[in-house]
């Protein structure tokens, strides 16, 4: 009788309110239908008066092509106030295209796009914009590369190009403003054009970035744009013949470059007798760092977690650290302090939490291969993504490990992953992860636990909380009979406070958003 009142309760206010140790609020919209299939959130704004707009990104399928975003503005309940379909049309002249991505500015949501126009001869970056209360969209040219300067792109062919070829957009972490980037052709020269814009489309930088180095020398990790949008940071892994010579460590130095409107500056640093296989810049208050996982042995063998702080001015290297996972975390892995290298650690997020401090979350993934034979002879391969442990680290100011957790999960799929794997957000001085997982939570030795598979249809919603001293809990939060739809919890997008997801079973779809 009680669960009945509780499930008829969630059904009249769509809301859930927990007394419990981890506090939460939940909050769900109707259940809905597209016309397209598959969706995922790519951006989610507060309106300033308590609700929200969010963005979607939807394609066709075999049955229904067709590529775009669906706008939807949300008051504070989820209840729906407005929507808008934005179907992405180019002319015949158009050849190639690709959005790179969507920013806003107050109500006016700008889509940035990169296509080739044949009759121009050129590649073209534009912002295609309205304001959210009439969707009336105009269309900007933010710049233009001609066709001869620029490489083929990966989604043009799959020969005859780098990893980094082509135009990517990278938004600040305050999303005030955004750089594109765009390879140049250059076989004796790694050669960038970067353009960085704030988010009203004022161009702030111009600058064309040379490295003198052969391209499959220099391997282009990441950049970061300062929160002003006047400062761009690129850090790139360079395989040097002067590195080539160490007798320890990684043959490879990482470079990191400061450029404004007017200057270029270059710090470089190798890893020592260690090995980096790859950093991750990050600006936050006045403070320039790159992390990564580093290993005693080989690339992607880990050891522990290495830090790296440089001046953001003058790029002077200030702190460097090495270090090692922590007895608490190899406890957490192993069951056991055990002296033992990690495998296939993939980053996933750097969030800084109200004291400045790092953390730095990650996820064991790999991929296996299994060819299973035909009785009438032949057979056929199938491809499995594992998504096993989390793994998360605060890094204090000082860069050394303030805690270290290593979070056992098992998860593996043949396909749609975004029911798998995990969000993390930070609020206050915790981490927190959302995942799914199909059955109880499995009890390991050594006081230890293990998050298990999940499916579309055996999904329940939990969040794991990780606290300033690194002491963890976790609670189920929605349990899969309680909900119309599975929702996908590799999708998540934070908004202040709170985590939105996007749910489908089938056709039916629906927006959850929880508040920490």
């Amino acid at each position: 009788m009680k669960k009945a009142l509780l499930c008829l309760a969630i059904t009249l206010l769509s809301v859930i309110s927990f007394a419990q140790k981890i506090p939460f609020q939940i909050k769900k919209s109707d259940v809905f239908k597209d016309e397209y299939k598959n969706s995922s959130i790519v951006l989610v704004e507060d309106d300033g008066k308590g609700g929200v707009v969010v963005v979607r990104s939807y394609f066709g399928g075999v049955f229904s092509s067709g590529s775009g975003y669906y706008f939807e503005h949300y008051d504070s309940d989820l209840k729906l106030i407005k929507e808008f379909e934005y179907e992405i049309k180019y002319s015949k002249v158009v050849k190639q295209s690709s959005v790179l991505g969507v920013i806003m500015d107050g109500d006016k949501v700008n889509i940035i796009d990169f296509i080739y126009e044949k009759d121009e001869k050129a590649y073209i970056c534009s912002a295609m914009s309205a304001n959210i209360n009439d969707f009336n969209f105009t269309k900007k040219e933010l710049f233009r590369v001609n066709s001869d300067e620029i490489k083929q792109f990966a989604f043009f062919t799959t020969a005859g190009f780098d990893g980094d070829s082509g135009a990517s957009m990278i938004v600040n972490e305050n999303r005030t403003a955004f750089a594109v980037t765009v390879d140049i052709k250059d076989r004796n020269a790694e050669t960038h054009r970067m353009f960085v814009f704030d988010k009203s489309l004022q161009k702030n930088i111009d600058h064309t970035f040379k490295r003198d180095i052969k391209d499959r020398k220099f391997i282009y990790e990441n950049i970061d744009v300062s929160k002003d949008g006047k400062t761009i940071y690129i850090l790139g892994k360079v395989y040097t013949d002067e590195q080539k010579k160490k007798k320890e460590g990684g043959k490879y130095q990482y470079e990191l470059t400061r450029v404004t409107a007017d200057s270029e500056k270059t710090q470089a640093f190798d890893s020592d007798e260690h090995f980096v296989a790859s950093l991750q810049p990050i600006i936050y208050d006045d403070r320039l760092a790159c992390i990564g996982f580093y290993s005693d042995r080989k690339d992607y063998r880990f050891k522990g977690i290495s830090y790296f702080e440089l001046d953001p001015i003058t790029l002077e290297i200030k702190k460097k650290k090495y270090n090692p996972f922590t007895e608490q975390f190899m406890i957490d892995k192993y069951g056991k302090d055990k002296d033992k290298e990690l495998k296939n650690l993939s980053f996933r997020k750097i969030i800084t939490n109200q004291n400045g401090d790092i953390i730095f979350n990650a996820e064991e993934f790999y991929i296996t291969s299994h060819y299973y034979s035909a009785p009438n002879g032949g057979g056929y391969s199938r491809t499995i993504y594992h998504y096993d442990d989390i793994v998360s680290a605060r890094i204090n100011s000082n860069g050394e490990i303030v805690w270290a957790r290593n979070i056992n999960k098992r998860q593996a799929t043949g396909g749609d992953e975004s029911y798998i794997s995990y969000t993390s957000t930070a609020v206050g001085n915790d981490a927190y992860f959302f995942i799914n997982t199909g059955e109880k939570v499995k009890k390991l030795s050594n006081d230890r636990i293990q998050f298990g598979q999940t499916s579309t249809k055996k999904a329940n919603l939990n969040i794991i909380r990780v606290n300033q001293n690194g002491d963890f809990d976790y609670q189920e939060i929605l349990d899969n009979e309680d909900n119309e739809v599975p929702f996908m919890v590799s999708n998540g997008v934070q908004s202040g406070d709170s985590t939105f997801f996007i749910g489908r079973k089938g056709k039916k779809k629906q927006l959850l958003k929880v508040s920490l």
